[in-house]
């Protein structure tokens, strides 16, 4: 099952071998090279709904499965790259990607809001900024039953809370929760697999299969001791707009 970022309260948990940067950081690291895109008509960024969002240089060497068609191969590194800020190590990590230009955004101080529901949000300066940009990104991705599971979490008293939303402005913002990762994930060192559970001409599901590593003392170091698995499911429907994530899940 993903991780949850909860408690939402705790704004500055301390990562472990997770990829991205956290949003605190305003000195930008060389960015990796642009999707190109053209001007799309439904929300004037010069962004294109069907290529967000971005597939990064870290992605570079996530095996994809074979038994996927080309349009659900790109769907899936699609997932992959929008889960590493929706379920992943920081929700900072929707900052991380090149504006529609190319060039990283220069970020300054963060402008915090508190909505209506008393939660504090960081206001976004990066690639999704504005909400119609973030929200075609996530209609191109995933269905629309699913953002509202990936949207949401609940805090400590049950109430289900957004994590990103629309500001009255029209922008976008987040609140700002992080997480270490699973470390024996990393240590293991062993690429993804992938193993077939069902295909139609409406679904497909799938799992994801994670290497972990066992981790033991030799000679007063932490040493691999062994390796084990751990399986995630992955769903993918049919819809009117063609084909879209229903669940998914993230390794590390």
């Amino acid at each position: 099952m993903m991780k949850k970022l909860i408690p939402l309260l705790l704004l500055a948990l301390l990562l472990t071998a997770c990829s991205g940067q956290t949003v605190e950081s305003s000195t930008q690291s060389p960015g990796p090279e642009p999707t190109q895109t053209t001007p799309s008509a439904s929300t004037g960024s010069g962004l294109v709904a069907a290529e967000e969002p971005p597939i990064l240089d870290w992605m570079a060497d996530q095996p994809v499965p074979g038994f996927l068609d080309e349009e659900q191969r790109d769907l899936f590194l699609r997932a992959y790259s929008a889960a590493n800020f929706l379920m992943g190590c920081s929700t900072g990590n929707v900052e991380e990607y090149p504006l529609a230009d190319g060039t990283m955004p220069q970020r300054g101080e963060y402008e915090k809001l508190t909505l209506d529901n008393g939660w504090t949000y960081l206001v976004a300066q990066g690639r999704y900024a504005r909400w119609a940009d973030f929200k075609a990104m996530l209609d191109s991705v995933f269905t629309p039953e699913y953002q509202e599971e990936l949207l949401y979490q609940e805090d400590g008293d049950g109430e289900r809370i957004p994590v990103f939303t629309e500001t009255p402005d029209g922008g976008m913002c987040f609140i700002q929760a992080d997480r270490g990762s699973d470390t024996e994930y990393d240590w293991a060192d062993m690429p993804d697999t992938y193993e077939l559970v069902s295909m139609s001409d409406d679904a497909v599901e799938f799992s994801l299969i994670g290497h972990y590593a066992v981790l033991g003392e030799d000679g007063g170091e932490i040493a691999v001791q062994g390796i084990i698995t751990r399986e995630y499911p992955i769903r993918m429907e049919r819809t009117a707009d063609g084909w879209r994530v229903a669940e998914f899940h993230l390794p590390y």
